[in-house]
Protein backbone atom coordinates (compact mmCIF):
# COMPACT_ATOMS: atom_id res chain seq x y z
CA UNK A 1 0.00 0.00 0.00
CA UNK A 2 2.84 2.27 0.80
CA UNK A 3 3.99 1.99 -3.11
CA UNK A 4 0.80 3.45 -4.75
CA UNK A 5 1.29 6.42 -3.19
CA UNK A 6 4.90 6.87 -3.55
CA UNK A 7 5.05 8.89 -6.55
CA UNK A 8 2.10 11.68 -5.82
CA UNK A 9 4.44 11.78 -2.51
CA UNK A 10 7.32 12.17 -4.57
CA UNK A 11 6.06 15.26 -6.43
CA UNK A 12 4.31 16.54 -2.66
CA UNK A 13 7.96 16.58 -1.61
CA UNK A 14 9.91 18.25 -4.28
CA UNK A 15 9.38 21.49 -3.03
CA UNK A 16 9.46 21.01 0.72
CA UNK A 17 13.17 18.72 0.18
CA UNK A 18 14.93 21.18 -2.56
CA UNK A 19 17.43 18.38 -0.99
CA UNK A 20 20.69 20.24 -1.33
CA UNK A 21 19.38 22.79 -3.63
CA UNK A 22 21.14 25.87 -1.71
CA UNK A 23 24.16 24.21 -1.42
CA UNK A 24 23.90 23.26 -4.89
CA UNK A 25 23.34 27.15 -6.22
CA UNK A 26 25.84 28.20 -3.98
CA UNK A 27 28.31 25.62 -5.54
CA UNK A 28 27.17 26.93 -8.61
CA UNK A 29 27.91 30.21 -8.27
CA UNK A 30 31.18 29.66 -7.51
CA UNK A 31 32.56 27.30 -10.18
CA UNK A 32 32.37 28.93 -13.54
CA UNK A 33 29.82 27.00 -15.56
CA UNK A 34 31.08 24.13 -17.88
CA UNK A 35 29.74 23.77 -21.39
CA UNK A 36 30.56 20.23 -20.97
CA UNK A 37 27.74 17.76 -19.90
CA UNK A 38 29.28 14.94 -18.05
CA UNK A 39 29.44 11.61 -19.40
CA UNK A 40 28.58 8.27 -17.56
CA UNK A 41 31.46 6.64 -17.21
CA UNK A 42 31.38 2.68 -18.64
CA UNK A 43 31.92 -0.32 -16.18
CA UNK A 44 35.10 -1.04 -17.34
CA UNK A 45 36.18 2.97 -16.28
CA UNK A 46 34.70 2.16 -12.89
CA UNK A 47 36.24 -1.05 -12.52
CA UNK A 48 39.41 0.75 -13.30
CA UNK A 49 39.01 3.05 -10.79
CA UNK A 50 38.12 1.17 -7.92
CA UNK A 51 41.12 -0.89 -8.66
CA UNK A 52 43.44 2.34 -8.47
CA UNK A 53 41.50 2.94 -4.88
CA UNK A 54 42.74 -0.09 -3.64
CA UNK A 55 45.91 0.03 -5.26
CA UNK A 56 46.10 3.31 -3.75
CA UNK A 57 44.97 2.33 -0.13
CA UNK A 58 41.40 4.04 -0.21
CA UNK A 59 39.68 1.10 0.00
CA UNK A 60 39.93 -2.12 1.56
CA UNK A 61 38.38 -4.62 -0.87
CA UNK A 62 36.34 -7.42 1.11
CA UNK A 63 34.08 -9.86 -0.60
CA UNK A 64 31.36 -9.99 2.79
CA UNK A 65 30.11 -7.06 4.77
CA UNK A 66 31.71 -6.17 8.01
CA UNK A 67 31.10 -7.64 10.33
CA UNK A 68 29.45 -6.16 13.61
CA UNK A 69 30.78 -6.86 17.12
CA UNK A 70 27.65 -9.04 19.12
CA UNK A 71 27.21 -6.31 21.55
CA UNK A 72 26.65 -3.79 19.25
CA UNK A 73 23.95 -6.10 17.39
CA UNK A 74 22.36 -6.75 20.75
CA UNK A 75 22.05 -3.43 22.14
CA UNK A 76 20.46 -2.48 18.42
CA UNK A 77 18.10 -5.27 18.96
CA UNK A 78 17.24 -4.39 22.69
CA UNK A 79 16.33 -0.57 21.37
CA UNK A 80 13.76 -1.91 19.21
CA UNK A 81 9.90 -1.48 20.10
CA UNK A 82 8.35 -4.70 20.75
CA UNK A 83 6.57 -5.23 17.50
CA UNK A 84 9.32 -6.33 15.75
CA UNK A 85 10.74 -8.98 18.40
CA UNK A 86 11.79 -12.12 17.05
CA UNK A 87 8.97 -14.93 17.16
CA UNK A 88 9.56 -17.87 19.48
CA UNK A 89 11.88 -20.93 17.18
CA UNK A 90 12.68 -17.64 15.18
CA UNK A 91 16.62 -17.51 14.30
CA UNK A 92 19.24 -15.19 14.85
CA UNK A 93 19.57 -12.51 12.57
CA UNK A 94 16.35 -10.81 12.89
CA UNK A 95 18.27 -7.37 12.54
CA UNK A 96 20.69 -5.66 9.84
CA UNK A 97 23.41 -2.91 10.97
CA UNK A 98 23.91 -0.57 8.21
CA UNK A 99 26.39 2.02 9.96
CA UNK A 100 24.33 3.34 12.64
CA UNK A 101 21.45 2.63 10.98
CA UNK A 102 19.01 -0.69 11.97
CA UNK A 103 16.86 -2.31 9.64
CA UNK A 104 14.16 -5.15 10.79
CA UNK A 105 13.28 -8.31 8.78
CA UNK A 106 9.32 -6.82 9.38
CA UNK A 107 10.47 -3.92 7.30
CA UNK A 108 11.86 -5.60 4.55
CA UNK A 109 9.05 -8.06 4.28
CA UNK A 110 6.34 -5.60 4.21
CA UNK A 111 6.84 -3.90 0.89
CA UNK A 112 6.79 -7.42 -0.66
CA UNK A 113 3.89 -8.24 1.08
CA UNK A 114 1.72 -8.93 -2.33
CA UNK A 115 4.51 -10.49 -4.26
CA UNK A 116 5.32 -13.05 -1.02
CA UNK A 117 1.46 -13.76 -1.80
CA UNK A 118 1.33 -14.40 -4.99
CA UNK A 119 4.27 -16.55 -4.50
CA UNK A 120 2.63 -18.91 -2.22
CA UNK A 121 -0.29 -19.09 -4.36
CA UNK A 122 1.34 -20.18 -7.52
CA UNK A 123 4.77 -21.99 -6.51
CA UNK A 124 5.71 -25.01 -4.79
CA UNK A 125 6.82 -25.25 -0.91
CA UNK A 126 10.44 -25.47 -2.73
CA UNK A 127 9.48 -22.83 -5.64
CA UNK A 128 8.04 -20.50 -2.75
CA UNK A 129 11.06 -20.73 -0.29
CA UNK A 130 13.27 -19.58 -3.17
CA UNK A 131 11.26 -17.13 -4.86
CA UNK A 132 10.85 -15.44 -1.89
CA UNK A 133 14.66 -16.09 -0.78
CA UNK A 134 15.09 -13.91 -3.79
CA UNK A 135 12.54 -11.49 -3.22
CA UNK A 136 14.13 -10.90 0.05
CA UNK A 137 17.70 -10.27 -0.66
CA UNK A 138 16.92 -8.02 -3.73
CA UNK A 139 14.97 -5.66 -1.17
CA UNK A 140 17.44 -6.17 1.65
CA UNK A 141 20.23 -4.59 -1.07
CA UNK A 142 17.79 -2.07 -2.09
CA UNK A 143 16.98 -1.31 1.37
CA UNK A 144 20.94 -1.20 2.20
CA UNK A 145 21.13 1.58 -0.17
CA UNK A 146 18.54 3.82 0.66
CA UNK A 147 19.68 3.49 4.14
CA UNK A 148 23.26 4.95 3.19
CA UNK A 149 21.94 6.82 0.52
CA UNK A 150 19.58 8.89 3.02
CA UNK A 151 21.90 9.28 4.94
CA UNK A 152 23.93 11.58 2.88
CA UNK A 153 20.64 12.95 1.83
CA UNK A 154 20.29 14.43 5.34
CA UNK A 155 23.74 14.80 6.64
CA UNK A 156 23.60 18.73 7.02
CA UNK A 157 20.67 19.33 6.11
CA UNK A 158 18.81 22.75 7.96
CA UNK A 159 16.69 21.76 10.54
CA UNK A 160 13.92 24.22 8.87
CA UNK A 161 14.09 21.65 5.92
CA UNK A 162 13.91 18.70 7.98
CA UNK A 163 10.47 20.28 9.48
CA UNK A 164 8.92 20.48 6.27
CA UNK A 165 9.97 17.14 4.91
CA UNK A 166 8.88 15.62 7.92
CA UNK A 167 4.91 17.68 7.77
CA UNK A 168 5.51 16.06 4.10
CA UNK A 169 5.59 12.81 4.76
CA UNK A 170 3.27 12.81 7.99
CA UNK A 171 0.74 14.43 5.49
CA UNK A 172 1.08 11.52 2.47
CA UNK A 173 0.13 9.07 5.66
CA UNK A 174 -2.86 11.33 6.16
CA UNK A 175 -3.84 11.00 2.52
CA UNK A 176 -3.42 7.10 3.05
CA UNK A 177 -5.28 6.46 6.61
CA UNK A 178 -8.06 8.69 4.75
CA UNK A 179 -8.41 6.60 1.47
CA UNK A 180 -7.36 3.59 2.79
CA UNK A 181 -8.59 3.03 6.20
CA UNK A 182 -11.52 4.89 6.30
CA UNK A 183 -9.89 7.83 8.03
CA UNK A 184 -9.30 5.90 11.15
CA UNK A 185 -5.76 6.25 12.55
CA UNK A 186 -6.38 3.08 15.05
CA UNK A 187 -6.70 0.82 12.13
CA UNK A 188 -3.98 1.54 10.28
CA UNK A 189 -1.90 1.50 13.39
CA UNK A 190 -3.47 -1.93 13.81
CA UNK A 191 -2.52 -3.06 9.99
CA UNK A 192 0.91 -2.49 11.16
CA UNK A 193 0.74 -4.16 14.30
CA UNK A 194 -0.14 -7.11 11.97
CA UNK A 195 2.63 -7.03 10.31
CA UNK A 196 5.45 -6.41 12.88
CA UNK A 197 5.49 -2.73 12.35
CA UNK A 198 4.93 0.43 14.01
CA UNK A 199 3.35 3.46 12.72
CA UNK A 200 7.03 5.19 13.27
CA UNK A 201 9.05 2.92 11.49
CA UNK A 202 6.38 3.31 8.92
CA UNK A 203 7.04 6.72 8.79
CA UNK A 204 10.45 6.32 8.98
CA UNK A 205 10.74 4.40 5.74
CA UNK A 206 8.11 6.25 3.65
CA UNK A 207 10.77 9.50 4.12
CA UNK A 208 13.58 7.87 3.35
CA UNK A 209 11.89 6.30 -0.13
CA UNK A 210 10.35 9.87 -0.89
CA UNK A 211 14.21 11.75 0.57
CA UNK A 212 16.22 9.09 -1.78
CA UNK A 213 14.18 8.96 -4.84
CA UNK A 214 14.10 12.88 -4.86
CA UNK A 215 17.60 13.24 -3.85
CA UNK A 216 19.39 11.02 -6.55
CA UNK A 217 17.30 12.56 -9.15
CA UNK A 218 18.62 16.02 -8.37
CA UNK A 219 22.29 14.40 -8.04
CA UNK A 220 22.88 12.00 -10.57
CA UNK A 221 20.60 13.23 -13.55
CA UNK A 222 22.45 15.54 -14.84
CA UNK A 223 25.11 12.76 -15.74
CA UNK A 224 22.92 10.97 -17.97
CA UNK A 225 23.55 11.64 -21.47
CA UNK A 226 21.57 10.26 -24.71
CA UNK A 227 23.21 10.84 -28.07
CA UNK A 228 20.79 10.33 -31.14
CA UNK A 229 23.11 7.40 -32.27
CA UNK A 230 22.26 5.81 -29.38
CA UNK A 231 18.12 6.48 -30.31
CA UNK A 232 18.64 5.68 -33.35
CA UNK A 233 20.55 2.33 -33.01
CA UNK A 234 18.08 0.95 -30.67
CA UNK A 235 15.42 1.93 -32.46
CA UNK A 236 16.81 -0.65 -35.48
CA UNK A 237 17.71 -3.08 -32.86
CA UNK A 238 14.12 -3.23 -31.70
CA UNK A 239 12.31 -2.69 -34.04
CA UNK A 240 9.32 -5.01 -34.71
CA UNK A 241 8.59 -3.25 -30.97
CA UNK A 242 7.08 -0.97 -32.97
CA UNK A 243 5.42 -3.00 -35.26
CA UNK A 244 2.16 -3.91 -36.27
CA UNK A 245 1.03 -6.85 -37.51
CA UNK A 246 -1.86 -6.80 -40.30
CA UNK A 247 -5.36 -7.23 -38.28
CA UNK A 248 -8.74 -8.56 -39.40
CA UNK A 249 -12.62 -8.63 -37.77
CA UNK A 250 -13.12 -11.69 -37.22
CA UNK A 251 -17.11 -11.94 -37.34
CA UNK A 252 -19.30 -15.30 -36.91
CA UNK A 253 -22.67 -16.92 -37.14
CA UNK A 254 -22.04 -19.93 -35.03
CA UNK A 255 -25.20 -22.52 -34.76
CA UNK A 256 -24.17 -25.04 -31.82
CA UNK A 257 -25.89 -28.30 -32.03
CA UNK A 258 -26.62 -28.24 -28.10
CA UNK A 259 -29.27 -25.58 -29.02
CA UNK A 260 -30.96 -28.25 -30.64
CA UNK A 261 -30.74 -31.33 -28.45
CA UNK A 262 -33.97 -32.57 -26.14
CA UNK A 263 -34.26 -30.33 -22.94
CA UNK A 264 -31.73 -32.02 -20.68
CA UNK A 265 -29.85 -34.13 -22.76
CA UNK A 266 -26.03 -33.53 -23.68
CA UNK A 267 -24.31 -33.72 -26.53
CA UNK A 268 -22.38 -36.42 -25.41
CA UNK A 269 -25.06 -38.30 -23.86
CA UNK A 270 -27.01 -38.38 -27.24
CA UNK A 271 -27.01 -41.24 -29.48
CA UNK A 272 -26.35 -41.27 -33.03
CA UNK A 273 -29.92 -40.89 -34.35
CA UNK A 274 -30.69 -38.01 -31.93
CA UNK A 275 -27.27 -36.29 -32.90
CA UNK A 276 -28.29 -36.72 -36.51
CA UNK A 277 -31.63 -34.96 -35.91
CA UNK A 278 -29.81 -32.20 -33.96
CA UNK A 279 -27.37 -31.55 -36.93
CA UNK A 280 -30.00 -31.47 -39.19
CA UNK A 281 -31.94 -28.83 -37.47
CA UNK A 282 -29.01 -26.80 -36.85
CA UNK A 283 -27.76 -27.11 -40.69
CA UNK A 284 -31.26 -25.59 -41.37
CA UNK A 285 -31.21 -22.72 -39.35
CA UNK A 286 -27.72 -22.25 -40.46
CA UNK A 287 -29.07 -21.92 -43.98
CA UNK A 288 -31.65 -19.67 -43.25
CA UNK A 289 -29.26 -17.13 -41.69
CA UNK A 290 -26.97 -17.26 -44.82
CA UNK A 291 -30.10 -16.50 -46.73
CA UNK A 292 -30.88 -13.17 -44.67
CA UNK A 293 -27.24 -11.98 -45.05
CA UNK A 294 -27.97 -11.96 -48.47
CA UNK A 295 -30.74 -8.95 -47.52
CA UNK A 296 -29.43 -7.87 -43.78
CA UNK A 297 -26.19 -6.19 -42.62
CA UNK A 298 -24.32 -9.29 -40.72
CA UNK A 299 -24.92 -7.79 -37.16
CA UNK A 300 -28.64 -8.16 -37.53
CA UNK A 301 -28.91 -11.79 -38.62
CA UNK A 302 -26.13 -12.63 -35.85
CA UNK A 303 -27.98 -10.94 -32.72
CA UNK A 304 -31.35 -12.97 -35.11
CA UNK A 305 -29.78 -16.19 -35.63
CA UNK A 306 -26.23 -16.88 -33.73
CA UNK A 307 -26.01 -18.84 -30.65
CA UNK A 308 -22.36 -17.80 -29.58
CA UNK A 309 -20.96 -15.69 -27.08
CA UNK A 310 -20.80 -13.10 -29.27
CA UNK A 311 -23.98 -12.52 -30.64
CA UNK A 312 -24.77 -9.58 -28.54
CA UNK A 313 -21.71 -7.79 -30.26
CA UNK A 314 -23.34 -8.72 -33.99
CA UNK A 315 -20.94 -11.93 -34.33
CA UNK A 316 -17.84 -9.17 -33.93
CA UNK A 317 -14.79 -10.95 -32.62
CA UNK A 318 -12.82 -8.16 -32.91
CA UNK A 319 -9.46 -7.50 -34.58
CA UNK A 320 -7.33 -10.21 -34.58
CA UNK A 321 -3.55 -11.20 -36.00
CA UNK A 322 -3.50 -15.22 -36.44
CA UNK A 323 -6.01 -17.68 -35.85
CA UNK A 324 -7.98 -18.49 -32.85
CA UNK A 325 -7.39 -21.59 -30.50
CA UNK A 326 -9.07 -24.56 -30.71
CA UNK A 327 -12.57 -25.12 -31.78
CA UNK A 328 -11.82 -21.74 -33.64
CA UNK A 329 -8.69 -22.28 -35.07
CA UNK A 330 -10.24 -23.73 -38.81
CA UNK A 331 -12.94 -20.99 -38.89
CA UNK A 332 -10.91 -17.89 -37.78
CA UNK A 333 -8.27 -18.91 -39.53
CA UNK A 334 -10.17 -18.55 -43.21
CA UNK A 335 -10.49 -15.18 -42.94
CA UNK A 336 -6.96 -14.59 -43.40
CA UNK A 337 -7.72 -16.09 -46.77
CA UNK A 338 -10.87 -13.55 -47.59
CA UNK A 339 -11.05 -10.27 -48.81
CA UNK A 340 -13.05 -7.59 -46.67
CA UNK A 341 -17.00 -8.36 -46.45
CA UNK A 342 -16.07 -11.90 -48.08
CA UNK A 343 -17.83 -14.37 -46.22
CA UNK A 344 -18.56 -18.44 -46.17
CA UNK A 345 -20.97 -21.08 -46.52
CA UNK A 346 -22.54 -22.49 -43.59
CA UNK A 347 -19.63 -24.86 -42.40
CA UNK A 348 -20.03 -27.81 -40.07
CA UNK A 349 -18.00 -27.51 -36.74
CA UNK A 350 -17.42 -29.96 -33.93
CA UNK A 351 -19.31 -27.85 -31.68
CA UNK A 352 -21.95 -26.75 -34.51
CA UNK A 353 -22.22 -25.02 -38.12
CA UNK A 354 -20.23 -21.40 -38.44
CA UNK A 355 -20.83 -18.34 -41.25
CA UNK A 356 -17.30 -16.75 -41.29
CA UNK A 357 -17.28 -13.09 -42.72
CA UNK A 358 -14.12 -11.21 -43.01
CA UNK A 359 -15.19 -7.66 -41.65
CA UNK A 360 -12.33 -4.40 -42.18
CA UNK A 361 -8.82 -4.98 -42.77
CA UNK A 362 -6.27 -2.92 -40.76
CA UNK A 363 -3.06 -3.20 -42.83
CA UNK A 364 0.37 -3.69 -41.15
CA UNK A 365 2.34 -0.28 -39.67
CA UNK A 366 5.28 0.78 -38.13
CA UNK A 367 5.86 3.72 -35.97
CA UNK A 368 8.45 6.29 -37.49
CA UNK A 369 11.50 6.96 -35.30
CA UNK A 370 10.31 10.39 -34.93
CA UNK A 371 7.19 9.38 -33.82
CA UNK A 372 9.01 7.21 -30.95
CA UNK A 373 12.00 8.87 -30.23
CA UNK A 374 10.96 10.49 -26.74
CA UNK A 375 9.92 6.94 -25.72
CA UNK A 376 12.91 5.34 -26.55
CA UNK A 377 14.94 8.47 -25.06
CA UNK A 378 13.09 8.39 -21.38
CA UNK A 379 13.75 4.45 -22.05
CA UNK A 380 17.01 5.07 -22.44
CA UNK A 381 17.61 7.74 -19.86
CA UNK A 382 16.13 5.28 -16.67
CA UNK A 383 17.98 2.37 -18.23
CA UNK A 384 21.66 4.55 -17.62
CA UNK A 385 19.91 5.98 -14.67
CA UNK A 386 19.57 2.57 -13.01
CA UNK A 387 23.49 1.85 -13.87
CA UNK A 388 24.72 4.97 -12.58
CA UNK A 389 22.20 4.73 -9.42
CA UNK A 390 23.47 0.99 -8.39
CA UNK A 391 27.81 2.53 -9.22
CA UNK A 392 26.76 5.25 -6.87
CA UNK A 393 25.49 2.55 -4.23
CA UNK A 394 28.53 0.54 -4.51
CA UNK A 395 31.15 3.22 -3.95
CA UNK A 396 28.94 4.02 -0.95
CA UNK A 397 28.91 0.34 0.71
CA UNK A 398 32.85 0.16 0.21
CA UNK A 399 33.29 2.18 3.06
CA UNK A 400 30.01 1.33 5.02
CA UNK A 401 29.84 -1.04 8.04
CA UNK A 402 27.23 -3.91 7.40
CA UNK A 403 26.33 -6.79 9.47
CA UNK A 404 25.93 -10.28 7.79
CA UNK A 405 23.51 -10.00 5.32
CA UNK A 406 22.93 -13.91 4.66
CA UNK A 407 21.85 -15.10 8.06
CA UNK A 408 18.83 -12.04 8.06
CA UNK A 409 17.74 -13.18 4.73
CA UNK A 410 17.22 -16.81 6.06
CA UNK A 411 15.47 -14.95 9.06
CA UNK A 412 13.16 -12.92 6.81
CA UNK A 413 12.40 -15.74 4.90
CA UNK A 414 12.01 -18.24 7.76
CA UNK A 415 8.89 -15.08 9.26
CA UNK A 416 7.84 -15.22 5.41
CA UNK A 417 6.91 -18.75 5.82
CA UNK A 418 5.78 -19.09 9.40
CA UNK A 419 3.60 -16.22 8.83
CA UNK A 420 1.89 -18.37 6.18
CA UNK A 421 1.34 -21.30 8.01
CA UNK A 422 -0.52 -19.19 10.54
CA UNK A 423 -2.78 -18.02 8.18
CA UNK A 424 -3.30 -21.24 6.86
CA UNK A 425 -4.01 -22.34 10.52
CA UNK A 426 -5.99 -19.52 11.42
CA UNK A 427 -8.57 -20.00 7.67
CA UNK A 428 -8.41 -23.93 8.85
CA UNK A 429 -10.11 -23.02 12.33
CA UNK A 430 -12.65 -21.22 10.94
Amino acid sequence: MARKHAIRGALALAAALALGGCQHAAERRAAPPDARRPIIKTEAELAAEREERIRAGQVVPTSAPVLLGAERVAAARRALPSPVQPTPGAIEGDILMVNKSVLTVAEVLYPLAERIEEARRTQTPGGFRERVRSLIREETRRQIGTLLIYAEAMAGLPEEQRKSIEKAVMKEIDNLIAQDYGGSSARFKAHLADCGLTLEQYRDALQRDLVVRQYMREKLTIQIQVRRDELLAYYRQNSTQYETPETRELLVVEIPFANFLPAGLSWDAADKTVRATTKLAALRRAREADAALDQQPFAEVARTYSGGSHAEQGGSWGLIARPLQPPYDQVSKLIFEYESGQRSAPLEGETGYFIVQCGRIEPASRRSFMDVQDEIRQELTERKYARVSADYVLKLAENATVSAIDPFVAAATQRAEQHGAHAAAGAGKE
